[in-house]
């Protein structure tokens, strides 16, 4: 699944204007935003330095509440009214209701934030729809984990401890799993510096408001380890920016929605112009992840240490205290999995679109794993209100319903495709390898394809850009489905395994 995220994307957030010269350049605003995020960078070295968890509450809000009002200016607002929303209806509702109230407010408003215009208010920037789309995970996460938390007390109370996380482990050991912490609702001040914790308020990585309250409360932040976790992601940056500035120069959006790209080009350089604009969009989704976790990892956002096992946007999911054998001699142990948002080795070489999506965007795949899929009372709807909320997120135009609808169908052909061919394949046979080549490079042009939906926004430039190319990739979809059916699933050397979202 997605979303984005897969998704996920950030409608515009790194996007550039493009000039008639078929060269893109960045507007003023785009600067400045790029700017503050590599200055986070540096920036969290400072914040390390302060222990007092108040003073270190005041500075990250200061900071990220600053960039917001020089980025965003008046569209500001509609991040204030969106959080003090949420923090009357955690006032004012129980817990039993107020993470419905909240997600439908949370939510609601996007509606209204991305309609504004039909209301004659100004059509906010694209760097507050980014500040608005984390904002909204953010928000509707904490009313989540306030009534979890509220139910697990509720369990414990009762003597049911097969409710709360940690049930499972046994009385008396010093390894168990983390249980669910009771969380009461945050005060308005805590809730304004979370939302506007600066680490993060564009592009993410989504945290959840315990990570947050943990940063603020590091005992020794100025030691943490934080070296070589940030080269470990710094170095891919060299290789995706440097990508992206060459790729964006020829391969420009806007040049797929003029009539030449379809009057004069034929079908080999539309195909090839498909492969370039996908690239373009990979690189610059990489390129701002890699600084987004750059900043978290500077700042000690994120830290555990390795013993808990932290998840990718859960945190810990081991409490207690440390075994001997989880002590190194060189100190405590941490990494940084809890906003790891992208593992770029994995979405470029997995051998399908599920295991490319993955490990793309991470975060935002936790949160609609967590709050979205798990919460779906029938199996059955599970994944389909997954996507629907994912192309919701993302915005209102018909391209996104187009490219997760499609996307949806990728995945069931390639379920369907596995347990039809690959189940008959020795793992470690020459046939096995070449179906995994082959479906990596199926999964390449089908990528290419249906982003051009998501990428041109309207379900008309969608339609006519894929009509351009006969609809190759859809035609293939069905045949390759009409075999899967022909051939039938089951047996085999591979053991079916059920698809689980992490």
């Amino acid at each position: 699944m997605l979303i984005d995220e897969s998704v996920h994307l950030r409608k515009r957030t790194l996007s550039c204007p493009i000039l008639m010269s078929g060269k893109q350049k960045m507007s003023p605003d785009e600067l400045i935003y790029l700017g503050l995020l590599v200055l986070s960078i540096p920036l969290g070295g400072l914040v390390r330095q302060v222990r007092e968890p108040t003073w270190r509450r005041a500075v990250v809000f200061a900071v990220g509440a600053g960039q917001v009002l020089l980025t965003c200016r008046w569209d500001t607002l509609h991040s204030l009214v969106s959080i003090l929303g949420t923090f009357t209806i955690l006032k004012t509702a129980g817990p039993r209701t107020s993470h419905l109230l909240t997600f439908v407010w949370c939510f609601g408003y996007l509606a209204f934030f991305r309609t504004c215009h039909l209301f004659h208010l100004p059509s906010p920037a694209a760097v507050a729809n980014a500040v608005q789309l984390v904002l909204t995970l953010k928000l509707s996460s904490v009313a989540f984990d306030i009534r979890d938390s509220h139910l697990a007390e509720k369990s414990r109370k009762d003597g049911n401890d097969n409710s709360a996380d940690g049930g499972t482990a046994q009385e008396g050991t010093r390894h168990k799993t983390a249980e669910q912490e009771f969380l009461p609702v945050p005060s308005l001040i805590d809730l304004f510096c979370y939302s506007y914790c600066y680490i993060g308020v564009y592009t993410g990585p989504f945290y959840k408001y315990k990570t947050y309250h943990d940063f603020i409360h590091q005992e020794r932040p100025s030691s943490l380890p934080v070296i070589q976790p940030l080269l470990d992601r710094a170095k891919w940056m060299p290789l995706t920016g440097g990508v992206f500035l060459l790729a964006s120069r020829y391969f420009p959006i806007a040049y797929a929605h003029t009539e030449e790209f379809y009057a004069t080009s034929g079908v080999p350089y539309r195909l090839w112009y498909m492969l370039g604009m996908f690239l373009v969009f990979r690189m610059r989704m990489y390129s701002a992840w890699i600084l987004a976790e750059c900043s978290c990892i500077t700042a000690g956002l994120g830290a555990y240490e390795e013993w808990r096992k932290p998840k990718c946007g859960q945190g810990p999911t081991v409490g207690g205290t440390p075994k001997p054998e989880d002590k190194s001699p060189q100190g405590t142990r941490y990494n940084f999995e809890t906003i790891k948002n992208v593992d770029i080795y994995w979405v470029e070489l997995g051998t399908t679109i599920r295991s490319g999506m993955k490990y793309w965007n991470m975060t935002v795949q936790y949160w609609m794993a967590e709050y979205i899929y798990r919460r779906v009372p029938h199996k059955t709807f599970r994944f389909p209100v997954v996507f629907v909320v994912s192309a919701y997120w993302h915005g209102i135009h018909g391209g996104y319903y187009l490219f997760f609808l499609s996307v949806a169908m990728m995945q069931f052909v390639e379920v369907k495709c596995d347990a039809a061919f690959k189940s008959r394949l020795s793992p470690e046979s020459t046939a096995a390898n070449v179906y995994g080549f082959v479906s990596w490079f199926l999964k390449y042009r089908a990528g290419e394809y249906y982003t051009m939906a998501f990428l041109l926004l309207t379900i008309t430039d969608g339609l006519r850009c894929w009509q351009a190319v006969y609809f190759y990739t859809h035609v293939l979809h069905v045949v390759l489905l009409a075999l899967a059916y022909v051939v039938g699933g089951g047996g085999g050397h591979q053991e079916k395994k059920k698809e689980k979202i992490n």
